[in-house]
């Protein structure tokens, strides 16, 4: 291990290292609020709740994503109702633990007929096409209106939420014309929504639980066509599953490399295109160009230095399987409807390093392409170059952060200064309207790498974004990628729960910063709802009180809910 660690480091740029860690898992899958659960008679598993207890279970899931069809009619009856959306969304906040286990709840939206099928995660609202009565009830199927093959509009609704994103679902043939067609132009919109393509998918009605299933069959053509016409997708791995076996019909996983274990971090590794998709189940790959990881954007002038390692935890005991036989480098041009091709390999090695010389003035984009001796393959999101004549004023290498209890604490590092007069710090609410919160002096000219701090001391609550301006001397201008944090701090917190363990009447003691009117659900630790009721506080020290006495004896966890929010959560003993 340790001369493996003395290898990763001589190859890499530190803050690749030191930022992300890896985290294996799949985002598409259905429980019985649709098509899924299959199996519920005989695994008393219907619902999203119980269905990630039991992921949580599953070899290398560290998360899941449960996209259940978003419409109740089609050519089959898929079944989902708008009021099993909002239920999906508070198992997966009820089922989520930063650092343990992160659950995401979305939709499979579309048809096949109509366009094919997408996967969509980080929505409020079921997004559907169901008017007035029908076999789903009496009122529309849906919270957000988006006409049933309308994917143009599609495009709109989703990006008018920052944070939600979406894949291409099992891409067969004939799916997705209307963005990978020969003739039909680049869609900017999509390019800003979908961030992955299923480049294995499946097998999606297989009962098996013991993860034995081969690898289904690649849509690596599809997944070369889509990044040769533009578009800026990592591949992924997704399981569909319809059965009760999250994680366990096979060892494919998408893995993204994300600083911590929480849903926002994982939500920005995907928005940044920061995952790779694996036949095998815990391997490591290390992929950087010029210091830069899967899925940036590198604006250079310098040639294009390719550093690649391979780190398969099982290859020492088990070299005729998972040791590493061929890495292949692949190099193509956006936007020219040309296949990329093999620039560079190596064979039976674990490392690459590779220097391409480039021309200034052309954009081009690199991914690898992994080979195991058993036959699994591991395919990584690009990084996309653009290659300059003039050296850029400043050089993002990495912008990260952390919130804390009532700061947000801010850190970048750039790789060289020309002329750099100030960094502009700037944070919106909404991921669109930036202010300007602070203003740091730049060193001014530098050609090593430094590094910057900046402490947010009166964060918005909730989720907020930043961004880094860069002025220069000149007056000209860039800017970092964007960074979300989530501020914690509740606007109602719980200061105790009492008596606990509980008996017959539970006493919470809140304390609120307003005047709130929420529900509060009350889970057992399989994720199921026992029951609910409102609590109305207003600012200060609250008591509400609530009868418990029908709850079996157990622990349980108590959610505060108000619309598309989770307030609070605490456990509690029920004797």
């Amino acid at each position: 291990m340790k001369q493996i660690l003395t290898i990763l480091l001589s190859l890499f740029a530190w803050p690749l290292l030191a930022q992300y860690n890896f985290y294996f898992g799949n985002l598409h899958s259905h429980s019985g609020f649709s098509d899924g659960n299959i199996d519920s008679s005989s695994t008393s598993i219907s619902t999203p709740g119980k269905s990630y207890f039991y992921a949580k279970q599953s070899y290398q899931m560290d998360f899941l994503g449960i996209s259940d069809h978003n419409h109740f009619t089609a050519t089959r009856n898929p079944g989902m109702r708008v009021a099993a959306f909002g239920r999906g969304l508070q198992d997966a906040d009820t089922s989520t633990l930063d650092g343990a286990f992160i659950a995401y709840y979305g939709v499979e939206w579309g048809t096949i007929s109509t366009g094919g099928h997408l996967v969509t995660m980080n929505m409020p609202g079921l997004v559907g096409w169901e008017t007035g009565a029908g076999g789903w009830g009496p009122t529309n199927n849906y919270n957000i209106f988006c006409a049933r093959g309308d994917y143009a509009n599609y495009w709109n609704v989703t990006n008018s939420y920052p944070q939600s994103f979406s894949t291409l679902a099992h891409p067969q043939t004939g799916d997705f014309g209307n963005l990978l067609a020969a003739a039909t132009p680049f869609n900017a919109a999509a390019n800003n929504q979908i961030v992955g393509l299923a480049i294995r998918s499946g097998s999606a009605f297989s009962p098996t639980t013991n993860y034995t299933d081969p690898a289904p069959t690649s849509y690596e053509s599809v997944y070369l066509r889509a990044l040769s016409k533009g578009y800026r997708l990592g591949p992924t791995c997704d399981h569909d599953n319809h059965y009760t076996n999250f994680g366990r019909t096979n060892q494919t996983r998408t893995v993204l490399l994300a600083p911590l274990l929480t849903r926002t971090d994982l939500t920005d590794a995907y928005r940044s295109r920061r995952f790779y998709a694996s036949d095998d189940w815990n391997t490591q790959v290390y992929f950087n160009l010029n210091g830069f990881p899967m899925g940036s954007e590198n604006i250079t002038t310098a040639n294009s230095a390719i550093s690649v390692t391979v780190f398969d935890p099982d290859a020492a005991t088990s070299p005729l399987t998972d040791a590493t036989t061929r890495i292949e480098v692949f190099f193509g041009t956006p936007g020219s409807n040309t296949n990329a091709t093999v620039l560079t390999s190596v064979v039976n090695s674990d490392v690459l390093s590779f220097t391409h010389p480039t021309s200034a003035g052309n954009n081009f984009y690199y991914f690898l392409r992994i080979t195991q001796a058993d036959g699994d393959r591991i395919w990584t999101a690009p990084i996309w170059v653009n290659r300059i004549n003039a050296p850029l004023p400043v050089n993002f290498v990495w912008f990260n952060g952390r919130a804390l209890p009532q700061l947000n604490q801010l850190q970048w590092q750039v790789a060289r200064e020309q002329q750099v007069g100030k960094y502009v710090v700037e944070r919106s609410a909404n991921g669109r309207d930036f202010v300007s919160i602070a203003e740091i002096d730049a060193h001014g000219n530098s050609d090593v790498p430094r590094t910057y701090r900046f402490t947010d001391s009166f964060p918005l609550r909730g989720q907020q974004h930043y961004r880094i301006r860069m002025r220069g001397i000149a007056g000209d201008e860039t800017f970092s990628s964007i960074l979300t944090l989530v501020q914690q701090q509740p606007v109602v917190r719980i200061l105790k729960v009492q008596p606990n363990p509980v008996h017959d009447q539970l006493i919470l003691r809140l304390q609120a910063d307003e005047t709130v009117q929420a529900q509060a659900i009350i889970y057992n630790m399989v994720g199921r709802e026992m029951m609910r009721f409102t609590v109305a506080v207003a600012p200060g020290e609250n008591m509400v009180s609530q009868s418990v006495s029908r709850l079996a004896k157990g622990q349980y966890m108590l959610v505060l809910h108000r619309p598309n929010e989770k307030i609070t959560e605490t456990r509690f003993l029920k004797h």
